[in-house]
């Protein structure tokens, strides 16, 4: 019985101890699950892993290509300097600009101004820096280091350095001569945008490949600049910065706490001139060390490269994750471990309640993934909170003086702070301005009224600077709705408002002089008119005479500081309760309060002139000005701003057309003069471009053979309406406006034309004679012009007289003299007319490198009848000779001068008793005539 009993236990303790099928599915299905589960989490964390890194990437790609940006805006800004003051800056402005820009940038190795100088112009251009540097030259690239550049019809000089020390051997460098250089450099200028250079060894450093430079054109103010060609013939210069690439990516990565990577590596790679692809950059984390079970699951590396794009050159970023931890994908093996184990439970309670523990299962599972989800977008937030450009701060609510809780790292490095010392001062302390600012107590009432708030306020950083902030003030509530926290946030608008106040400063002031503007000139007259009760208003327009002479002989940087001692002259001699504007140029303009007529009025115009004629002292030189004066009284002469500095202007234009130093009241017939003097200058602009001009030209007889040897140019100006217009009345005018350039220049080429045309349709070996007003001769480039010219002409240098006068040469003797040098260098042969009528000493003549001498007509004409005259004209010749000169006689009239003049040894002559001064059809014949016989010389 007993056994019997054990026998029939077996089977049911088997039973009991047999795993159902149910339990058996249900541990499978569980595995299954636990396996999807497992690889759904393993691909979402890979996927977020990816993302996370991808987000590291294009944080750390962004804040590179920003910083490469930041330091393109900063030659911008360096190229705004010029363009704000025309293209002249001078070196001590330049120096006060970008000095602070290379202290705070330390990737910035060197700031240039590199400047166009002609062949024609080295000689001087290396003696002027000589003088601040000695043994200054223009240089270039040499197989042993930089050695004297050699000659070359044009250099871009590195003229402004800073710093200059640290990059004192590339002073003087001509970036022209280099060809990878200029190529980049011709992109710039024909673009007129910021052009970088590609990956260089920088001469600064080690020596390795890890800069470039940037240039940006810069040039001549008022120039046309609507095509590739216009704008490479107003090319001034370029401004350029040297840049370390490796210390700017270094710098701002550091500066952002970005470098701080365990797991990965971040490169630079930039491109050589050859399309080399070569690494600039490279910064690797120090990885702890990876289990071989990390390895296996942590997959290898992986790099994302992402290009951008510097001023035309091509950058690359890289950024490489050297391994995957495994506490990355923790959530996936927990999900397996937990999936087996509870695949285990559940199998073995399915026998007593499967339904429950289904629930239970679905439950975990749900819960799990949400705090995944919830756990990976806490960690992103905080992220891109620390991540953020701009300060954010987090304060309390509940505690007295809402004190700071939490700052972001941009936070404590604008405010100048370490990690975590922000942390428990009360916000206010942040703070500089006064406690009843406006902008504080609309933040104070927002935080005591728990709502959003928006003010700017002035904050001090831990160095003593003065910030200006945009500060917004949120909220943060908890589940029943009360405040707990605020979130502050600030943007840094320091350098847009003091750009705004500039502006405003600029809007109303000239920027060269500090005096008034014409905006605020208007807004002066209109005060004083309106509290003037019947008295008058002075307005008053001034003129600096002959002020352009100073910019065209001795340069813009000189012409600048006389215009600004001027001014301050002219604000010194005024009352306070006047006003001094600068109206553009050496154009000045006065409003005067106070003088009851025009006897008070005129003479405190005439203490300012007084005061401007007072002698200059400026770079060694002794200037002299005389200065002419408009003036127009309210209300006989205007009611209004406009009219009244219309009219003023109006009896300025008078004063200096009647011989200039000299004042002038408005009268109303002077608009009718005003009105053709308008109408002349708008007909002269016009006359070149619709060729009314033509030459006219008389022969020059010799009087040893009595044939026609050369001829003079004359130019004569054909007006459809006006008719003739005599030289003697617009001449004048187009050196004032300055058109005489290019009609001088028109002058010199048609009258080479055809003297070339005459040369070769057989008229021997003429000799064509061209006069050259004073603002064609002080041009820099007028060498330039004499030689294109005989090179498209095809004419002799020979065959070509430049006649200068003696007026003309004695603004600025050297620099005439060594023009007048080049010229004969050429074979163009220089004469002086009106010889006689000038100053010039005989120290001076004997050092003009000067072919002929031109007796002025007026000494011919005493000729007969004056002994004292007769005698003049004889030791003309005499001096002449002796220092081995040609002879002129201008205007022989009758052949009683001819015959004294021929007595005397005078070589030729030119006047109305051979011919006048005909167009070519007229005076062709008696050129051919004189090719056949000799023209009789005798009554």
């Amino acid at each position: 019985m007993g056994r019997m009993n054990r026998l029939l236990a077996t089977p049911l303790l088997r039973r009991r101890h047999m795993v159902s099928r149910a339990a058996v599915a249900t541990f499978l299905a569980g595995l299954a699950l636990t396996a999807v589960l497992s690889g759904v989490a393993r691909q979402l964390e890979a996927d977020r892993a990816r993302a996370d890194f991808e987000q590291r990437a294009a944080v750390r790609t962004a804040a590179v290509s920003r910083a490469f940006t930041d330091a393109v805006t900063d030659l911008r800004a360096l190229n705004l300097l010029f363009t704000a003051n025309r293209g002249d800056v001078s070196r001590e402005t330049f120096d006060a600009f970008a000095q602070p820009l290379a202290a705070r940038n330390g990737y910035l190795r060197a700031l240039e101004f590199q400047r166009f100088v002609d062949d024609s112009e080295r000689a001087a251009f290396e003696a002027a820096r000589a003088r601040d540097w000695p043994g200054f030259a223009i240089r270039e690239r040499g197989p042993a280091g930089l050695v004297a550049a050699a000659r070359r019809p044009r250099y871009l000089v590195n003229d402004y350095v800073v710093p200059i020390f640290s990059n004192a051997q590339i002073y003087g460098y001509d970036a022209w001569s280099n060809p990878d250089q200029r190529q980049y450099m011709q992109r710039a200028i024909d673009s007129g945008q910021p052009t970088a250079s590609p990956v260089l060894r920088l001469v600064q450093g080690d020596g390795a490949l890890r800069g470039m430079l940037v240039a940006m054109p810069v040039y001549r103010s008022g120039t046309d600049l609507s095509s590739v060609a216009a704008r490479r013939a107003a090319a001034h210069g370029s401004t350029t910065v040297v840049i370390d690439a490796a210390l700017l990516v270094g710098g701002s990565l550091g500066a952002a706490r970005l470098l701080a990577m365990g797991d990965y590596a971040l490169t630079l790679y930039g491109y050589t001139r050859d399309g080399q692809r070569v690494p600039v950059f490279h910064h690797e984390g120090k990885p702890e060390p990876v289990t071989r079970l990390e390895r296996l699951l942590g997959g290898g590396p992986d790099t994302i490269t992402r290009g951008f794009e510097v001023a035309g050159t091509r950058w690359e970023f890289a950024t490489a994750r050297l391994a995957r931890r495994l506490d990355s994908q923790s959530g996936s093996l927990s999900i397996l471990v937990s999936g087996i184990l509870l695949s285990l439970a559940a199998g073995w309670l399915v026998h007593l309640r499967s339904v429950r523990t289904r629930r239970i299962e679905s439950l975990v599972d749900r819960r799990t993934a949400d705090l995944a989800i919830t756990a990976g977008e806490l960690r992103l937030y905080r992220r891109a909170i620390e991540s953020a450009a701009n300060p954010i701060l987090l304060i309390s609510a509940t505690r007295n003086g809402y004190p700071i809780e939490y700052a972001n790292p941009a936070c404590e490095r604008i405010l100048g702070h370490g990690p975590g010392e922000l942390l428990g001062l009360p916000i206010g302390e942040l703070a500089r301005s006064p406690g009843d600012e406006a902008g504080l107590v609309e933040l104070r009432q927002a935080l005591q009224e728990r709502r959003k708030g928006h003010a700017l306020v002035r904050q001090a950083t831990r160095d003593g600077r003065e910030l200006v902030s945009e500060v917004y003030i949120a909220p943060v509530n908890d589940e029943a709705g009360s405040t707990t926290h605020f979130v502050v946030t600030t943007y840094d608008v320091t350098v847009a408002k003091r750009y705004e106040a500039e502006l405003a400063h600029r809007a109303k002031y000239d920027s060269l002089t500090g005096l008034a503007n014409r905006a605020l000139l208007s807004d002066r007259i209109e005060r004083a008119i309106a509290v003037a009760n019947g008295t008058p208003v002075w307005t008053v327009a001034l003129d600096i005479d002959h002020f352009k002479l100073v910019n065209d002989t001795m340069g813009r940087g000189l012409g600048d500081e006389a215009l600004r001692a001027i001014a301050a002259r002219i604000a010194g001699a005024i009352r306070q309760a006047d006003t001094a504007a600068r109206a553009g140029g050496d154009d000045f303009m006065l409003v005067l309060c106070g003088c009851g007529d025009e006897g008070q009025a005129a003479a405190q115009v005439q203490a300012v002139r007084d005061a401007i004629a007072e002698p200059l002292k400026i770079d060694g030189h002794f200037l002299v000005f005389g200065s002419s004066a408009g003036v127009a009284g309210y209300p006989n002469d205007g009611g209004d701003p406009e009219t009244l500095v219309k009219h003023a202007e109006v009896a300025m234009y008078r004063a200096k057309e009647t011989g200039r130093n000299a004042v002038q009241f408005y009268a109303p017939h002077m608009n009718a003069h005003a009105t053709d003097r308008l109408a002349l200058e708008g007909a002269l602009r016009g006359a070149l471009r619709e060729q009314q001009f033509e030459l006219h030209f008389q022969p020059q007889v010799d009087l040893h053979s009595g044939r026609v040897v050369g001829t003079e140019a004359l130019l004569r100006w054909r007006h459809p309406h006006f008719g003739t217009v005599l030289p003697d009345r617009f001449i004048a005018l187009a050196e004032e406006t300055g058109l005489i350039v290019p009609i001088g220049a028109w002058a010199l080429r048609s009258a080479c034309v055809q003297n070339r045309e005459w040369q070769c349709s057989g008229l021997g070996q003429l000799r064509i004679a061209v006069n050259l007003s004073a603002r064609q001769f002080a041009e820099p480039g007028l060498v330039r012009t004499v030689r294109e010219v005989l090179e498209e002409t095809g004419l002799a240098p020979e065959s070509l007289e430049i006649e200068l006068t003696e007026s003309m040469m004695m603004i600025d003797v050297e620099s005439a003299i060594e023009t007048m040098r080049f010229l004969k260098a050429m074979g163009v042969k220089l004469s002086i007319d009106d010889f006689g009528t000038g100053y010039s000493s005989l120290a001076y003549l004997k050092r003009f490198p000067v072919d002929v001498l031109k007796i002025d007509q007026s000494f011919v004409r005493d000729i007969v009848g004056s002994r004292d005259g007769a005698a003049m004209v004889d030791a003309i010749i005499s001096l002449a000779h002796s220092l081995r000169m040609h002879v002129i006689a201008e205007g022989v009239e009758t052949l009683e001068q001819l015959d004294y003049l021929r007595d005397c040894g005078c070589d030729e002559v030119q006047g109305y008793l051979f011919a006048r001064p005909e167009p070519r059809e007229t005076v062709e014949p008696l050129l051919r005539r004189s090719r056949v016989e000799p023209i009789p010389l005798h009554a």
